[in-house]
């Protein structure tokens, strides 16, 4: 021994076994190593941020000085959380039920995901996710213990058959879906593909957990209804959401929309993690909200990624389909999704194409559960939000390169 303490016999099972490094995370390290063009990250683009209103919004709010206390409110700022309530209303979000009393303030949708998981999962449980479904949300599931089990998707998102085929073998506790523009396949489900979801889940008893961060980002028409509205008074689905994407994601403000039978139980969780959230933040975004056209803010953001996915897609018809690459073309979101049946290891010319060709991807088995990896080892994510489409035209030239290389070594 070097004398030097290892932790090696201190070290818990969920650090140990559940906690791995992402794919997204090594490939962005590795386009910025490289200094490639990143079609990788999946955040808001920094030249869209309302800097000067923000700004301004923040001016005044120190003259409240109890904010600087501890919050008063256990689910955050009242006025915030009715103005979210007021706009979801007005936007045909939610059904009758929901009040600001539903609305939980969280630190970003990531700690929404994080609370559903200890609400929800106990060690051995399965939770059921699209396939394939955000990365992240996976290694939360499973730091929490659960058997995250895919369920085959297509272009529409969860393919009923197959979700109720799971649901007449096992017991589970809950399905997770990001059905507007998904995270990573840019896939969207229908009204009627939504109705079928509903119904299965509740002929089997299955609450369902919808992740909507990228709601208000549509880009070929409006957005289609929620889980949220469309089960009514049914009160099985919680919704989360985030202004991550609607203002700057360094803001760390999400929303959760909570049944009222399980507000107790998030609320201990929430106080468990800390006791308050910060309210003079939140004071920050509801006068910048308040102060705003949110109509126009929001078709700006459209307009601003509708002109970066076109520009994309343009590209990839120029450079990747004479290869025999074929994507998707996303309604709205961040995110394309390719696949390349000439691959059979996505993964190594992913590094392939960031190290030699100066341009980074993210492989597709990083979206998959682990049993589930080989399903994603011919495709892959791409961006476009911070890629302006002069940018994508030179990026793509250099990954048809990449995949044509590849191919021939």
């Amino acid at each position: 021994m070097d004398g030097k303490f290892d932790f090696r016999y201190q070290l818990s099972t969920m650090a140990k076994e559940r906690l791995d490094p992402t794919e997204i995370g090594i490939m962005i390290k590795l386009a910025i190593k490289h200094n490639a063009i990143s079609l990788t990250a999946g955040e808001p683009s920094a030249d869209l941020y309302p800097t000067e209103e923000l700004k301004e919004a923040f001016k005044t709010i120190f003259d409240d000085l109890s904010l600087l206390g501890y919050a008063k409110e256990d689910f955050g700022l009242r006025e915030l959380r009715d103005w979210i309530t007021d706009r979801m209303r007005a936007d045909g979000m939610i059904p009758d039920w929901v009040t600001s009393d539903n609305i939980l303030l969280t630190n970003g949708a990531g700690e929404a995901i994080e609370l559903v998981a200890e609400t929800l999962i106990d060690p051995g449980c399965t939770v059921l996710v699209e396939a394939p479904t955000f990365t992240e949300t996976l290694l939360t599931f499973r730091k929490q213990g659960a058997n995250c089990v895919g369920v085959p998707s297509d272009d529409d998102g969860i393919i009923p058959e197959e979700f109720e085929k799971i649901l007449k073998k096992r017991s589970v506790r809950f399905l997770y879906t990001i059905p507007n523009f998904q995270n990573p396949s840019g896939r969207t489900s229908p009204l009627e593909r939504r109705a079928a979801i509903l119904e299965i889940a509740r002929r089997y008893d299955v609450p369902v957990f919808e992740d909507d961060p990228y709601h208000y980002l549509s880009y070929d028409g409006e957005p289609t209804a929620t889980y949220l509205k469309l089960a009514g008074d049914d009160r099985r689905v919680l919704h989360s959401n985030s202004f991550s994407k609607l203002v700057a994601p360094g803001m760390r403000c999400g929303w959760l929309v909570v049944p009222d039978a399980i507000i107790p139980h998030l609320n201990a969780f929430r106080v468990s993690a800390g006791l308050t959230r910060p309210a003079i933040l939140q004071k920050g975004l509801h006068a910048y909200l308040s102060g705003i056209d949110f109509g126009k803010r929001v078709e700006f953001l459209r307009a601003a990624y509708r002109e970066r996915r076109d520009g994309m897609l343009r590209a990839i018809d120029e450079h990747l389909a004479p290869l025999g690459v074929r994507t998707n073309r996303p309604k709205g979101g961040f995110f394309i999704w390719g696949e390349a049946d000439g691959v059979d290891d996505m993964t190594a010319l992913a590094r392939f194409a960031v190290e030699k060709k100066k341009v980074g991807i993210i492989p597709g088995s990083a979206f998959y559960t682990m049993d589930e990896a080989k399903n994603g080892r011919r495709s892959f994510r791409l961006s476009f939000a911070k890629v302006a489409p002069e940018t994508a035209g030179e990026g793509l030239r250099r990954l048809a390169e990449a995949f044509a290389e590849y191919g021939a070594r």
